[in-house]
């Protein structure tokens, strides 16, 4: 992530660079691969990061249009992540990258200049991944995991779509400037099927977020230029990727940060009163998760009825625990 920003900001163009580290994501799909399916699976990845960018350039300033193209890129996103047995962060880039393109004017960076961008930075992730080939040892390729159950994955699909929409309509509804971020926020929560994990990481998600809320607000007071941004876009992503599969409440202290920072160089938005977009930025993330969690309920995974069980419990009954 950090060439396409640190090329492209040195060179006076910080968006482009942003742009481009946006494609650049899919390099968070190789661990754990041999080197003939991460060069398949990045490559299909940024391929699906690229439609995802198109997607939500379409609808750019069309707050209507913003809901049904993240809502449509999850639900798919979700199906086919889900399909090929792709870890987190599974469907989550597509939708950050596709809500991330809905923000961004049309008049800054068109369609074609916004694929051009992506498109590099998926190439430059792909080399990158793939440097080590020439060197490896040969041996046999871990096997993938098997695929889940076609109805599983389609309640998953659905969920993702439903709650993904939802956050963003609400965030519409209510006038807040970024409902992406509650998109976005929903999508992160989402990430597994089990509905205890669900609830769980909407408290982390939210307890995160009002800590990463903080170091934000100190980083951005500071004023920092855009080469000072850029590496510390670079510092976060590292210490993200460090500490996330560890405790995922501290790694999004980070994130939001992160987050905050990639957002406002991809959308050119550096200037600004900052309380205002720390201040959206927790709301929207409260409405994201809370979302969420909403969206288990309805659609739960085959064999969960947690929205039966807490209509049990409330009525003062004793259910049997919900799985998961």
């Amino acid at each position: 992530m950090g060439l396409p920003l640190t090329a492209f900001t040195l060179a006076g163009d910080v968006q482009s660079g942003a742009l481009a580290s946006l494609g650049a994501l899919a390099v968070l799909y190789a661990p754990g691969l041999g080197y003939a399916h991460r060069a398949a699976r990045v490559l299909g990845v940024g391929a699906g990061l690229v439609l995802a960018t198109a997607a939500g350039t379409v609808v750019s300033g069309n707050r209507v249009g913003t809901v049904a193209a993240i809502a449509a890129v999850a639900g798919i996103a979700v199906l086919l992540s889900r399909r090929r047995s792709v870890p987190p962060p599974g469907a989550l880039m597509p939708v950050l990258v596709c809500a991330t393109a809905t923000q961004i004017p049309l008049a800054s960076a068109g369609l074609t200049t916004r694929v051009g961008l992506v498109s590099l930075g998926v190439t430059i992730a792909w080399l990158v991944v793939m440097a080590g080939a020439p060197f490896r040892r040969r041996g046999p390729a871990p096997a993938l995991p098997a695929a889940p159950p076609w109805r599983q994955i389609l309640r998953a699909s659905a969920r993702g779509a439903l709650g993904t929409g939802a956050a963003a309509l609400v965030a519409v509804a209510l006038g807040l400037p970024r409902p992406d971020w509650a998109a976005v926020a929903c999508a992160a929560v989402l990430a597994n099927d089990a509905t205890r994990t669900t609830v769980r990481r909407a408290g982390h998600r939210s307890v995160g977020t009002a800590a990463g809320i903080g170091v934000a607000g100190v980083i951005l007071a500071t004023g920092p230029g855009a080469l000072a941004l850029v590496v510390l876009v670079i510092v976060l992503q590292f210490v993200v990727e460090l500490v996330v599969a560890r405790n995922y409440t501290v790694a999004v202290v980070f994130i939001t940060p992160l987050a905050l920072l990639q957002g406002t160089l991809a959308t050119g938005q550096l200037d600004g009163p900052i309380a205002g977009l720390l201040g959206g930025r927790l709301m929207e993330t409260a409405i994201g998760c809370a979302v969420a969690v909403l969206a288990q309920a309805l659609i739960p995974p085959p064999g969960e009825q947690p929205a039966r069980t807490l209509a049990w419990r409330l009525a003062g009954g004793r259910a049997v625990p919900v799985p998961g």
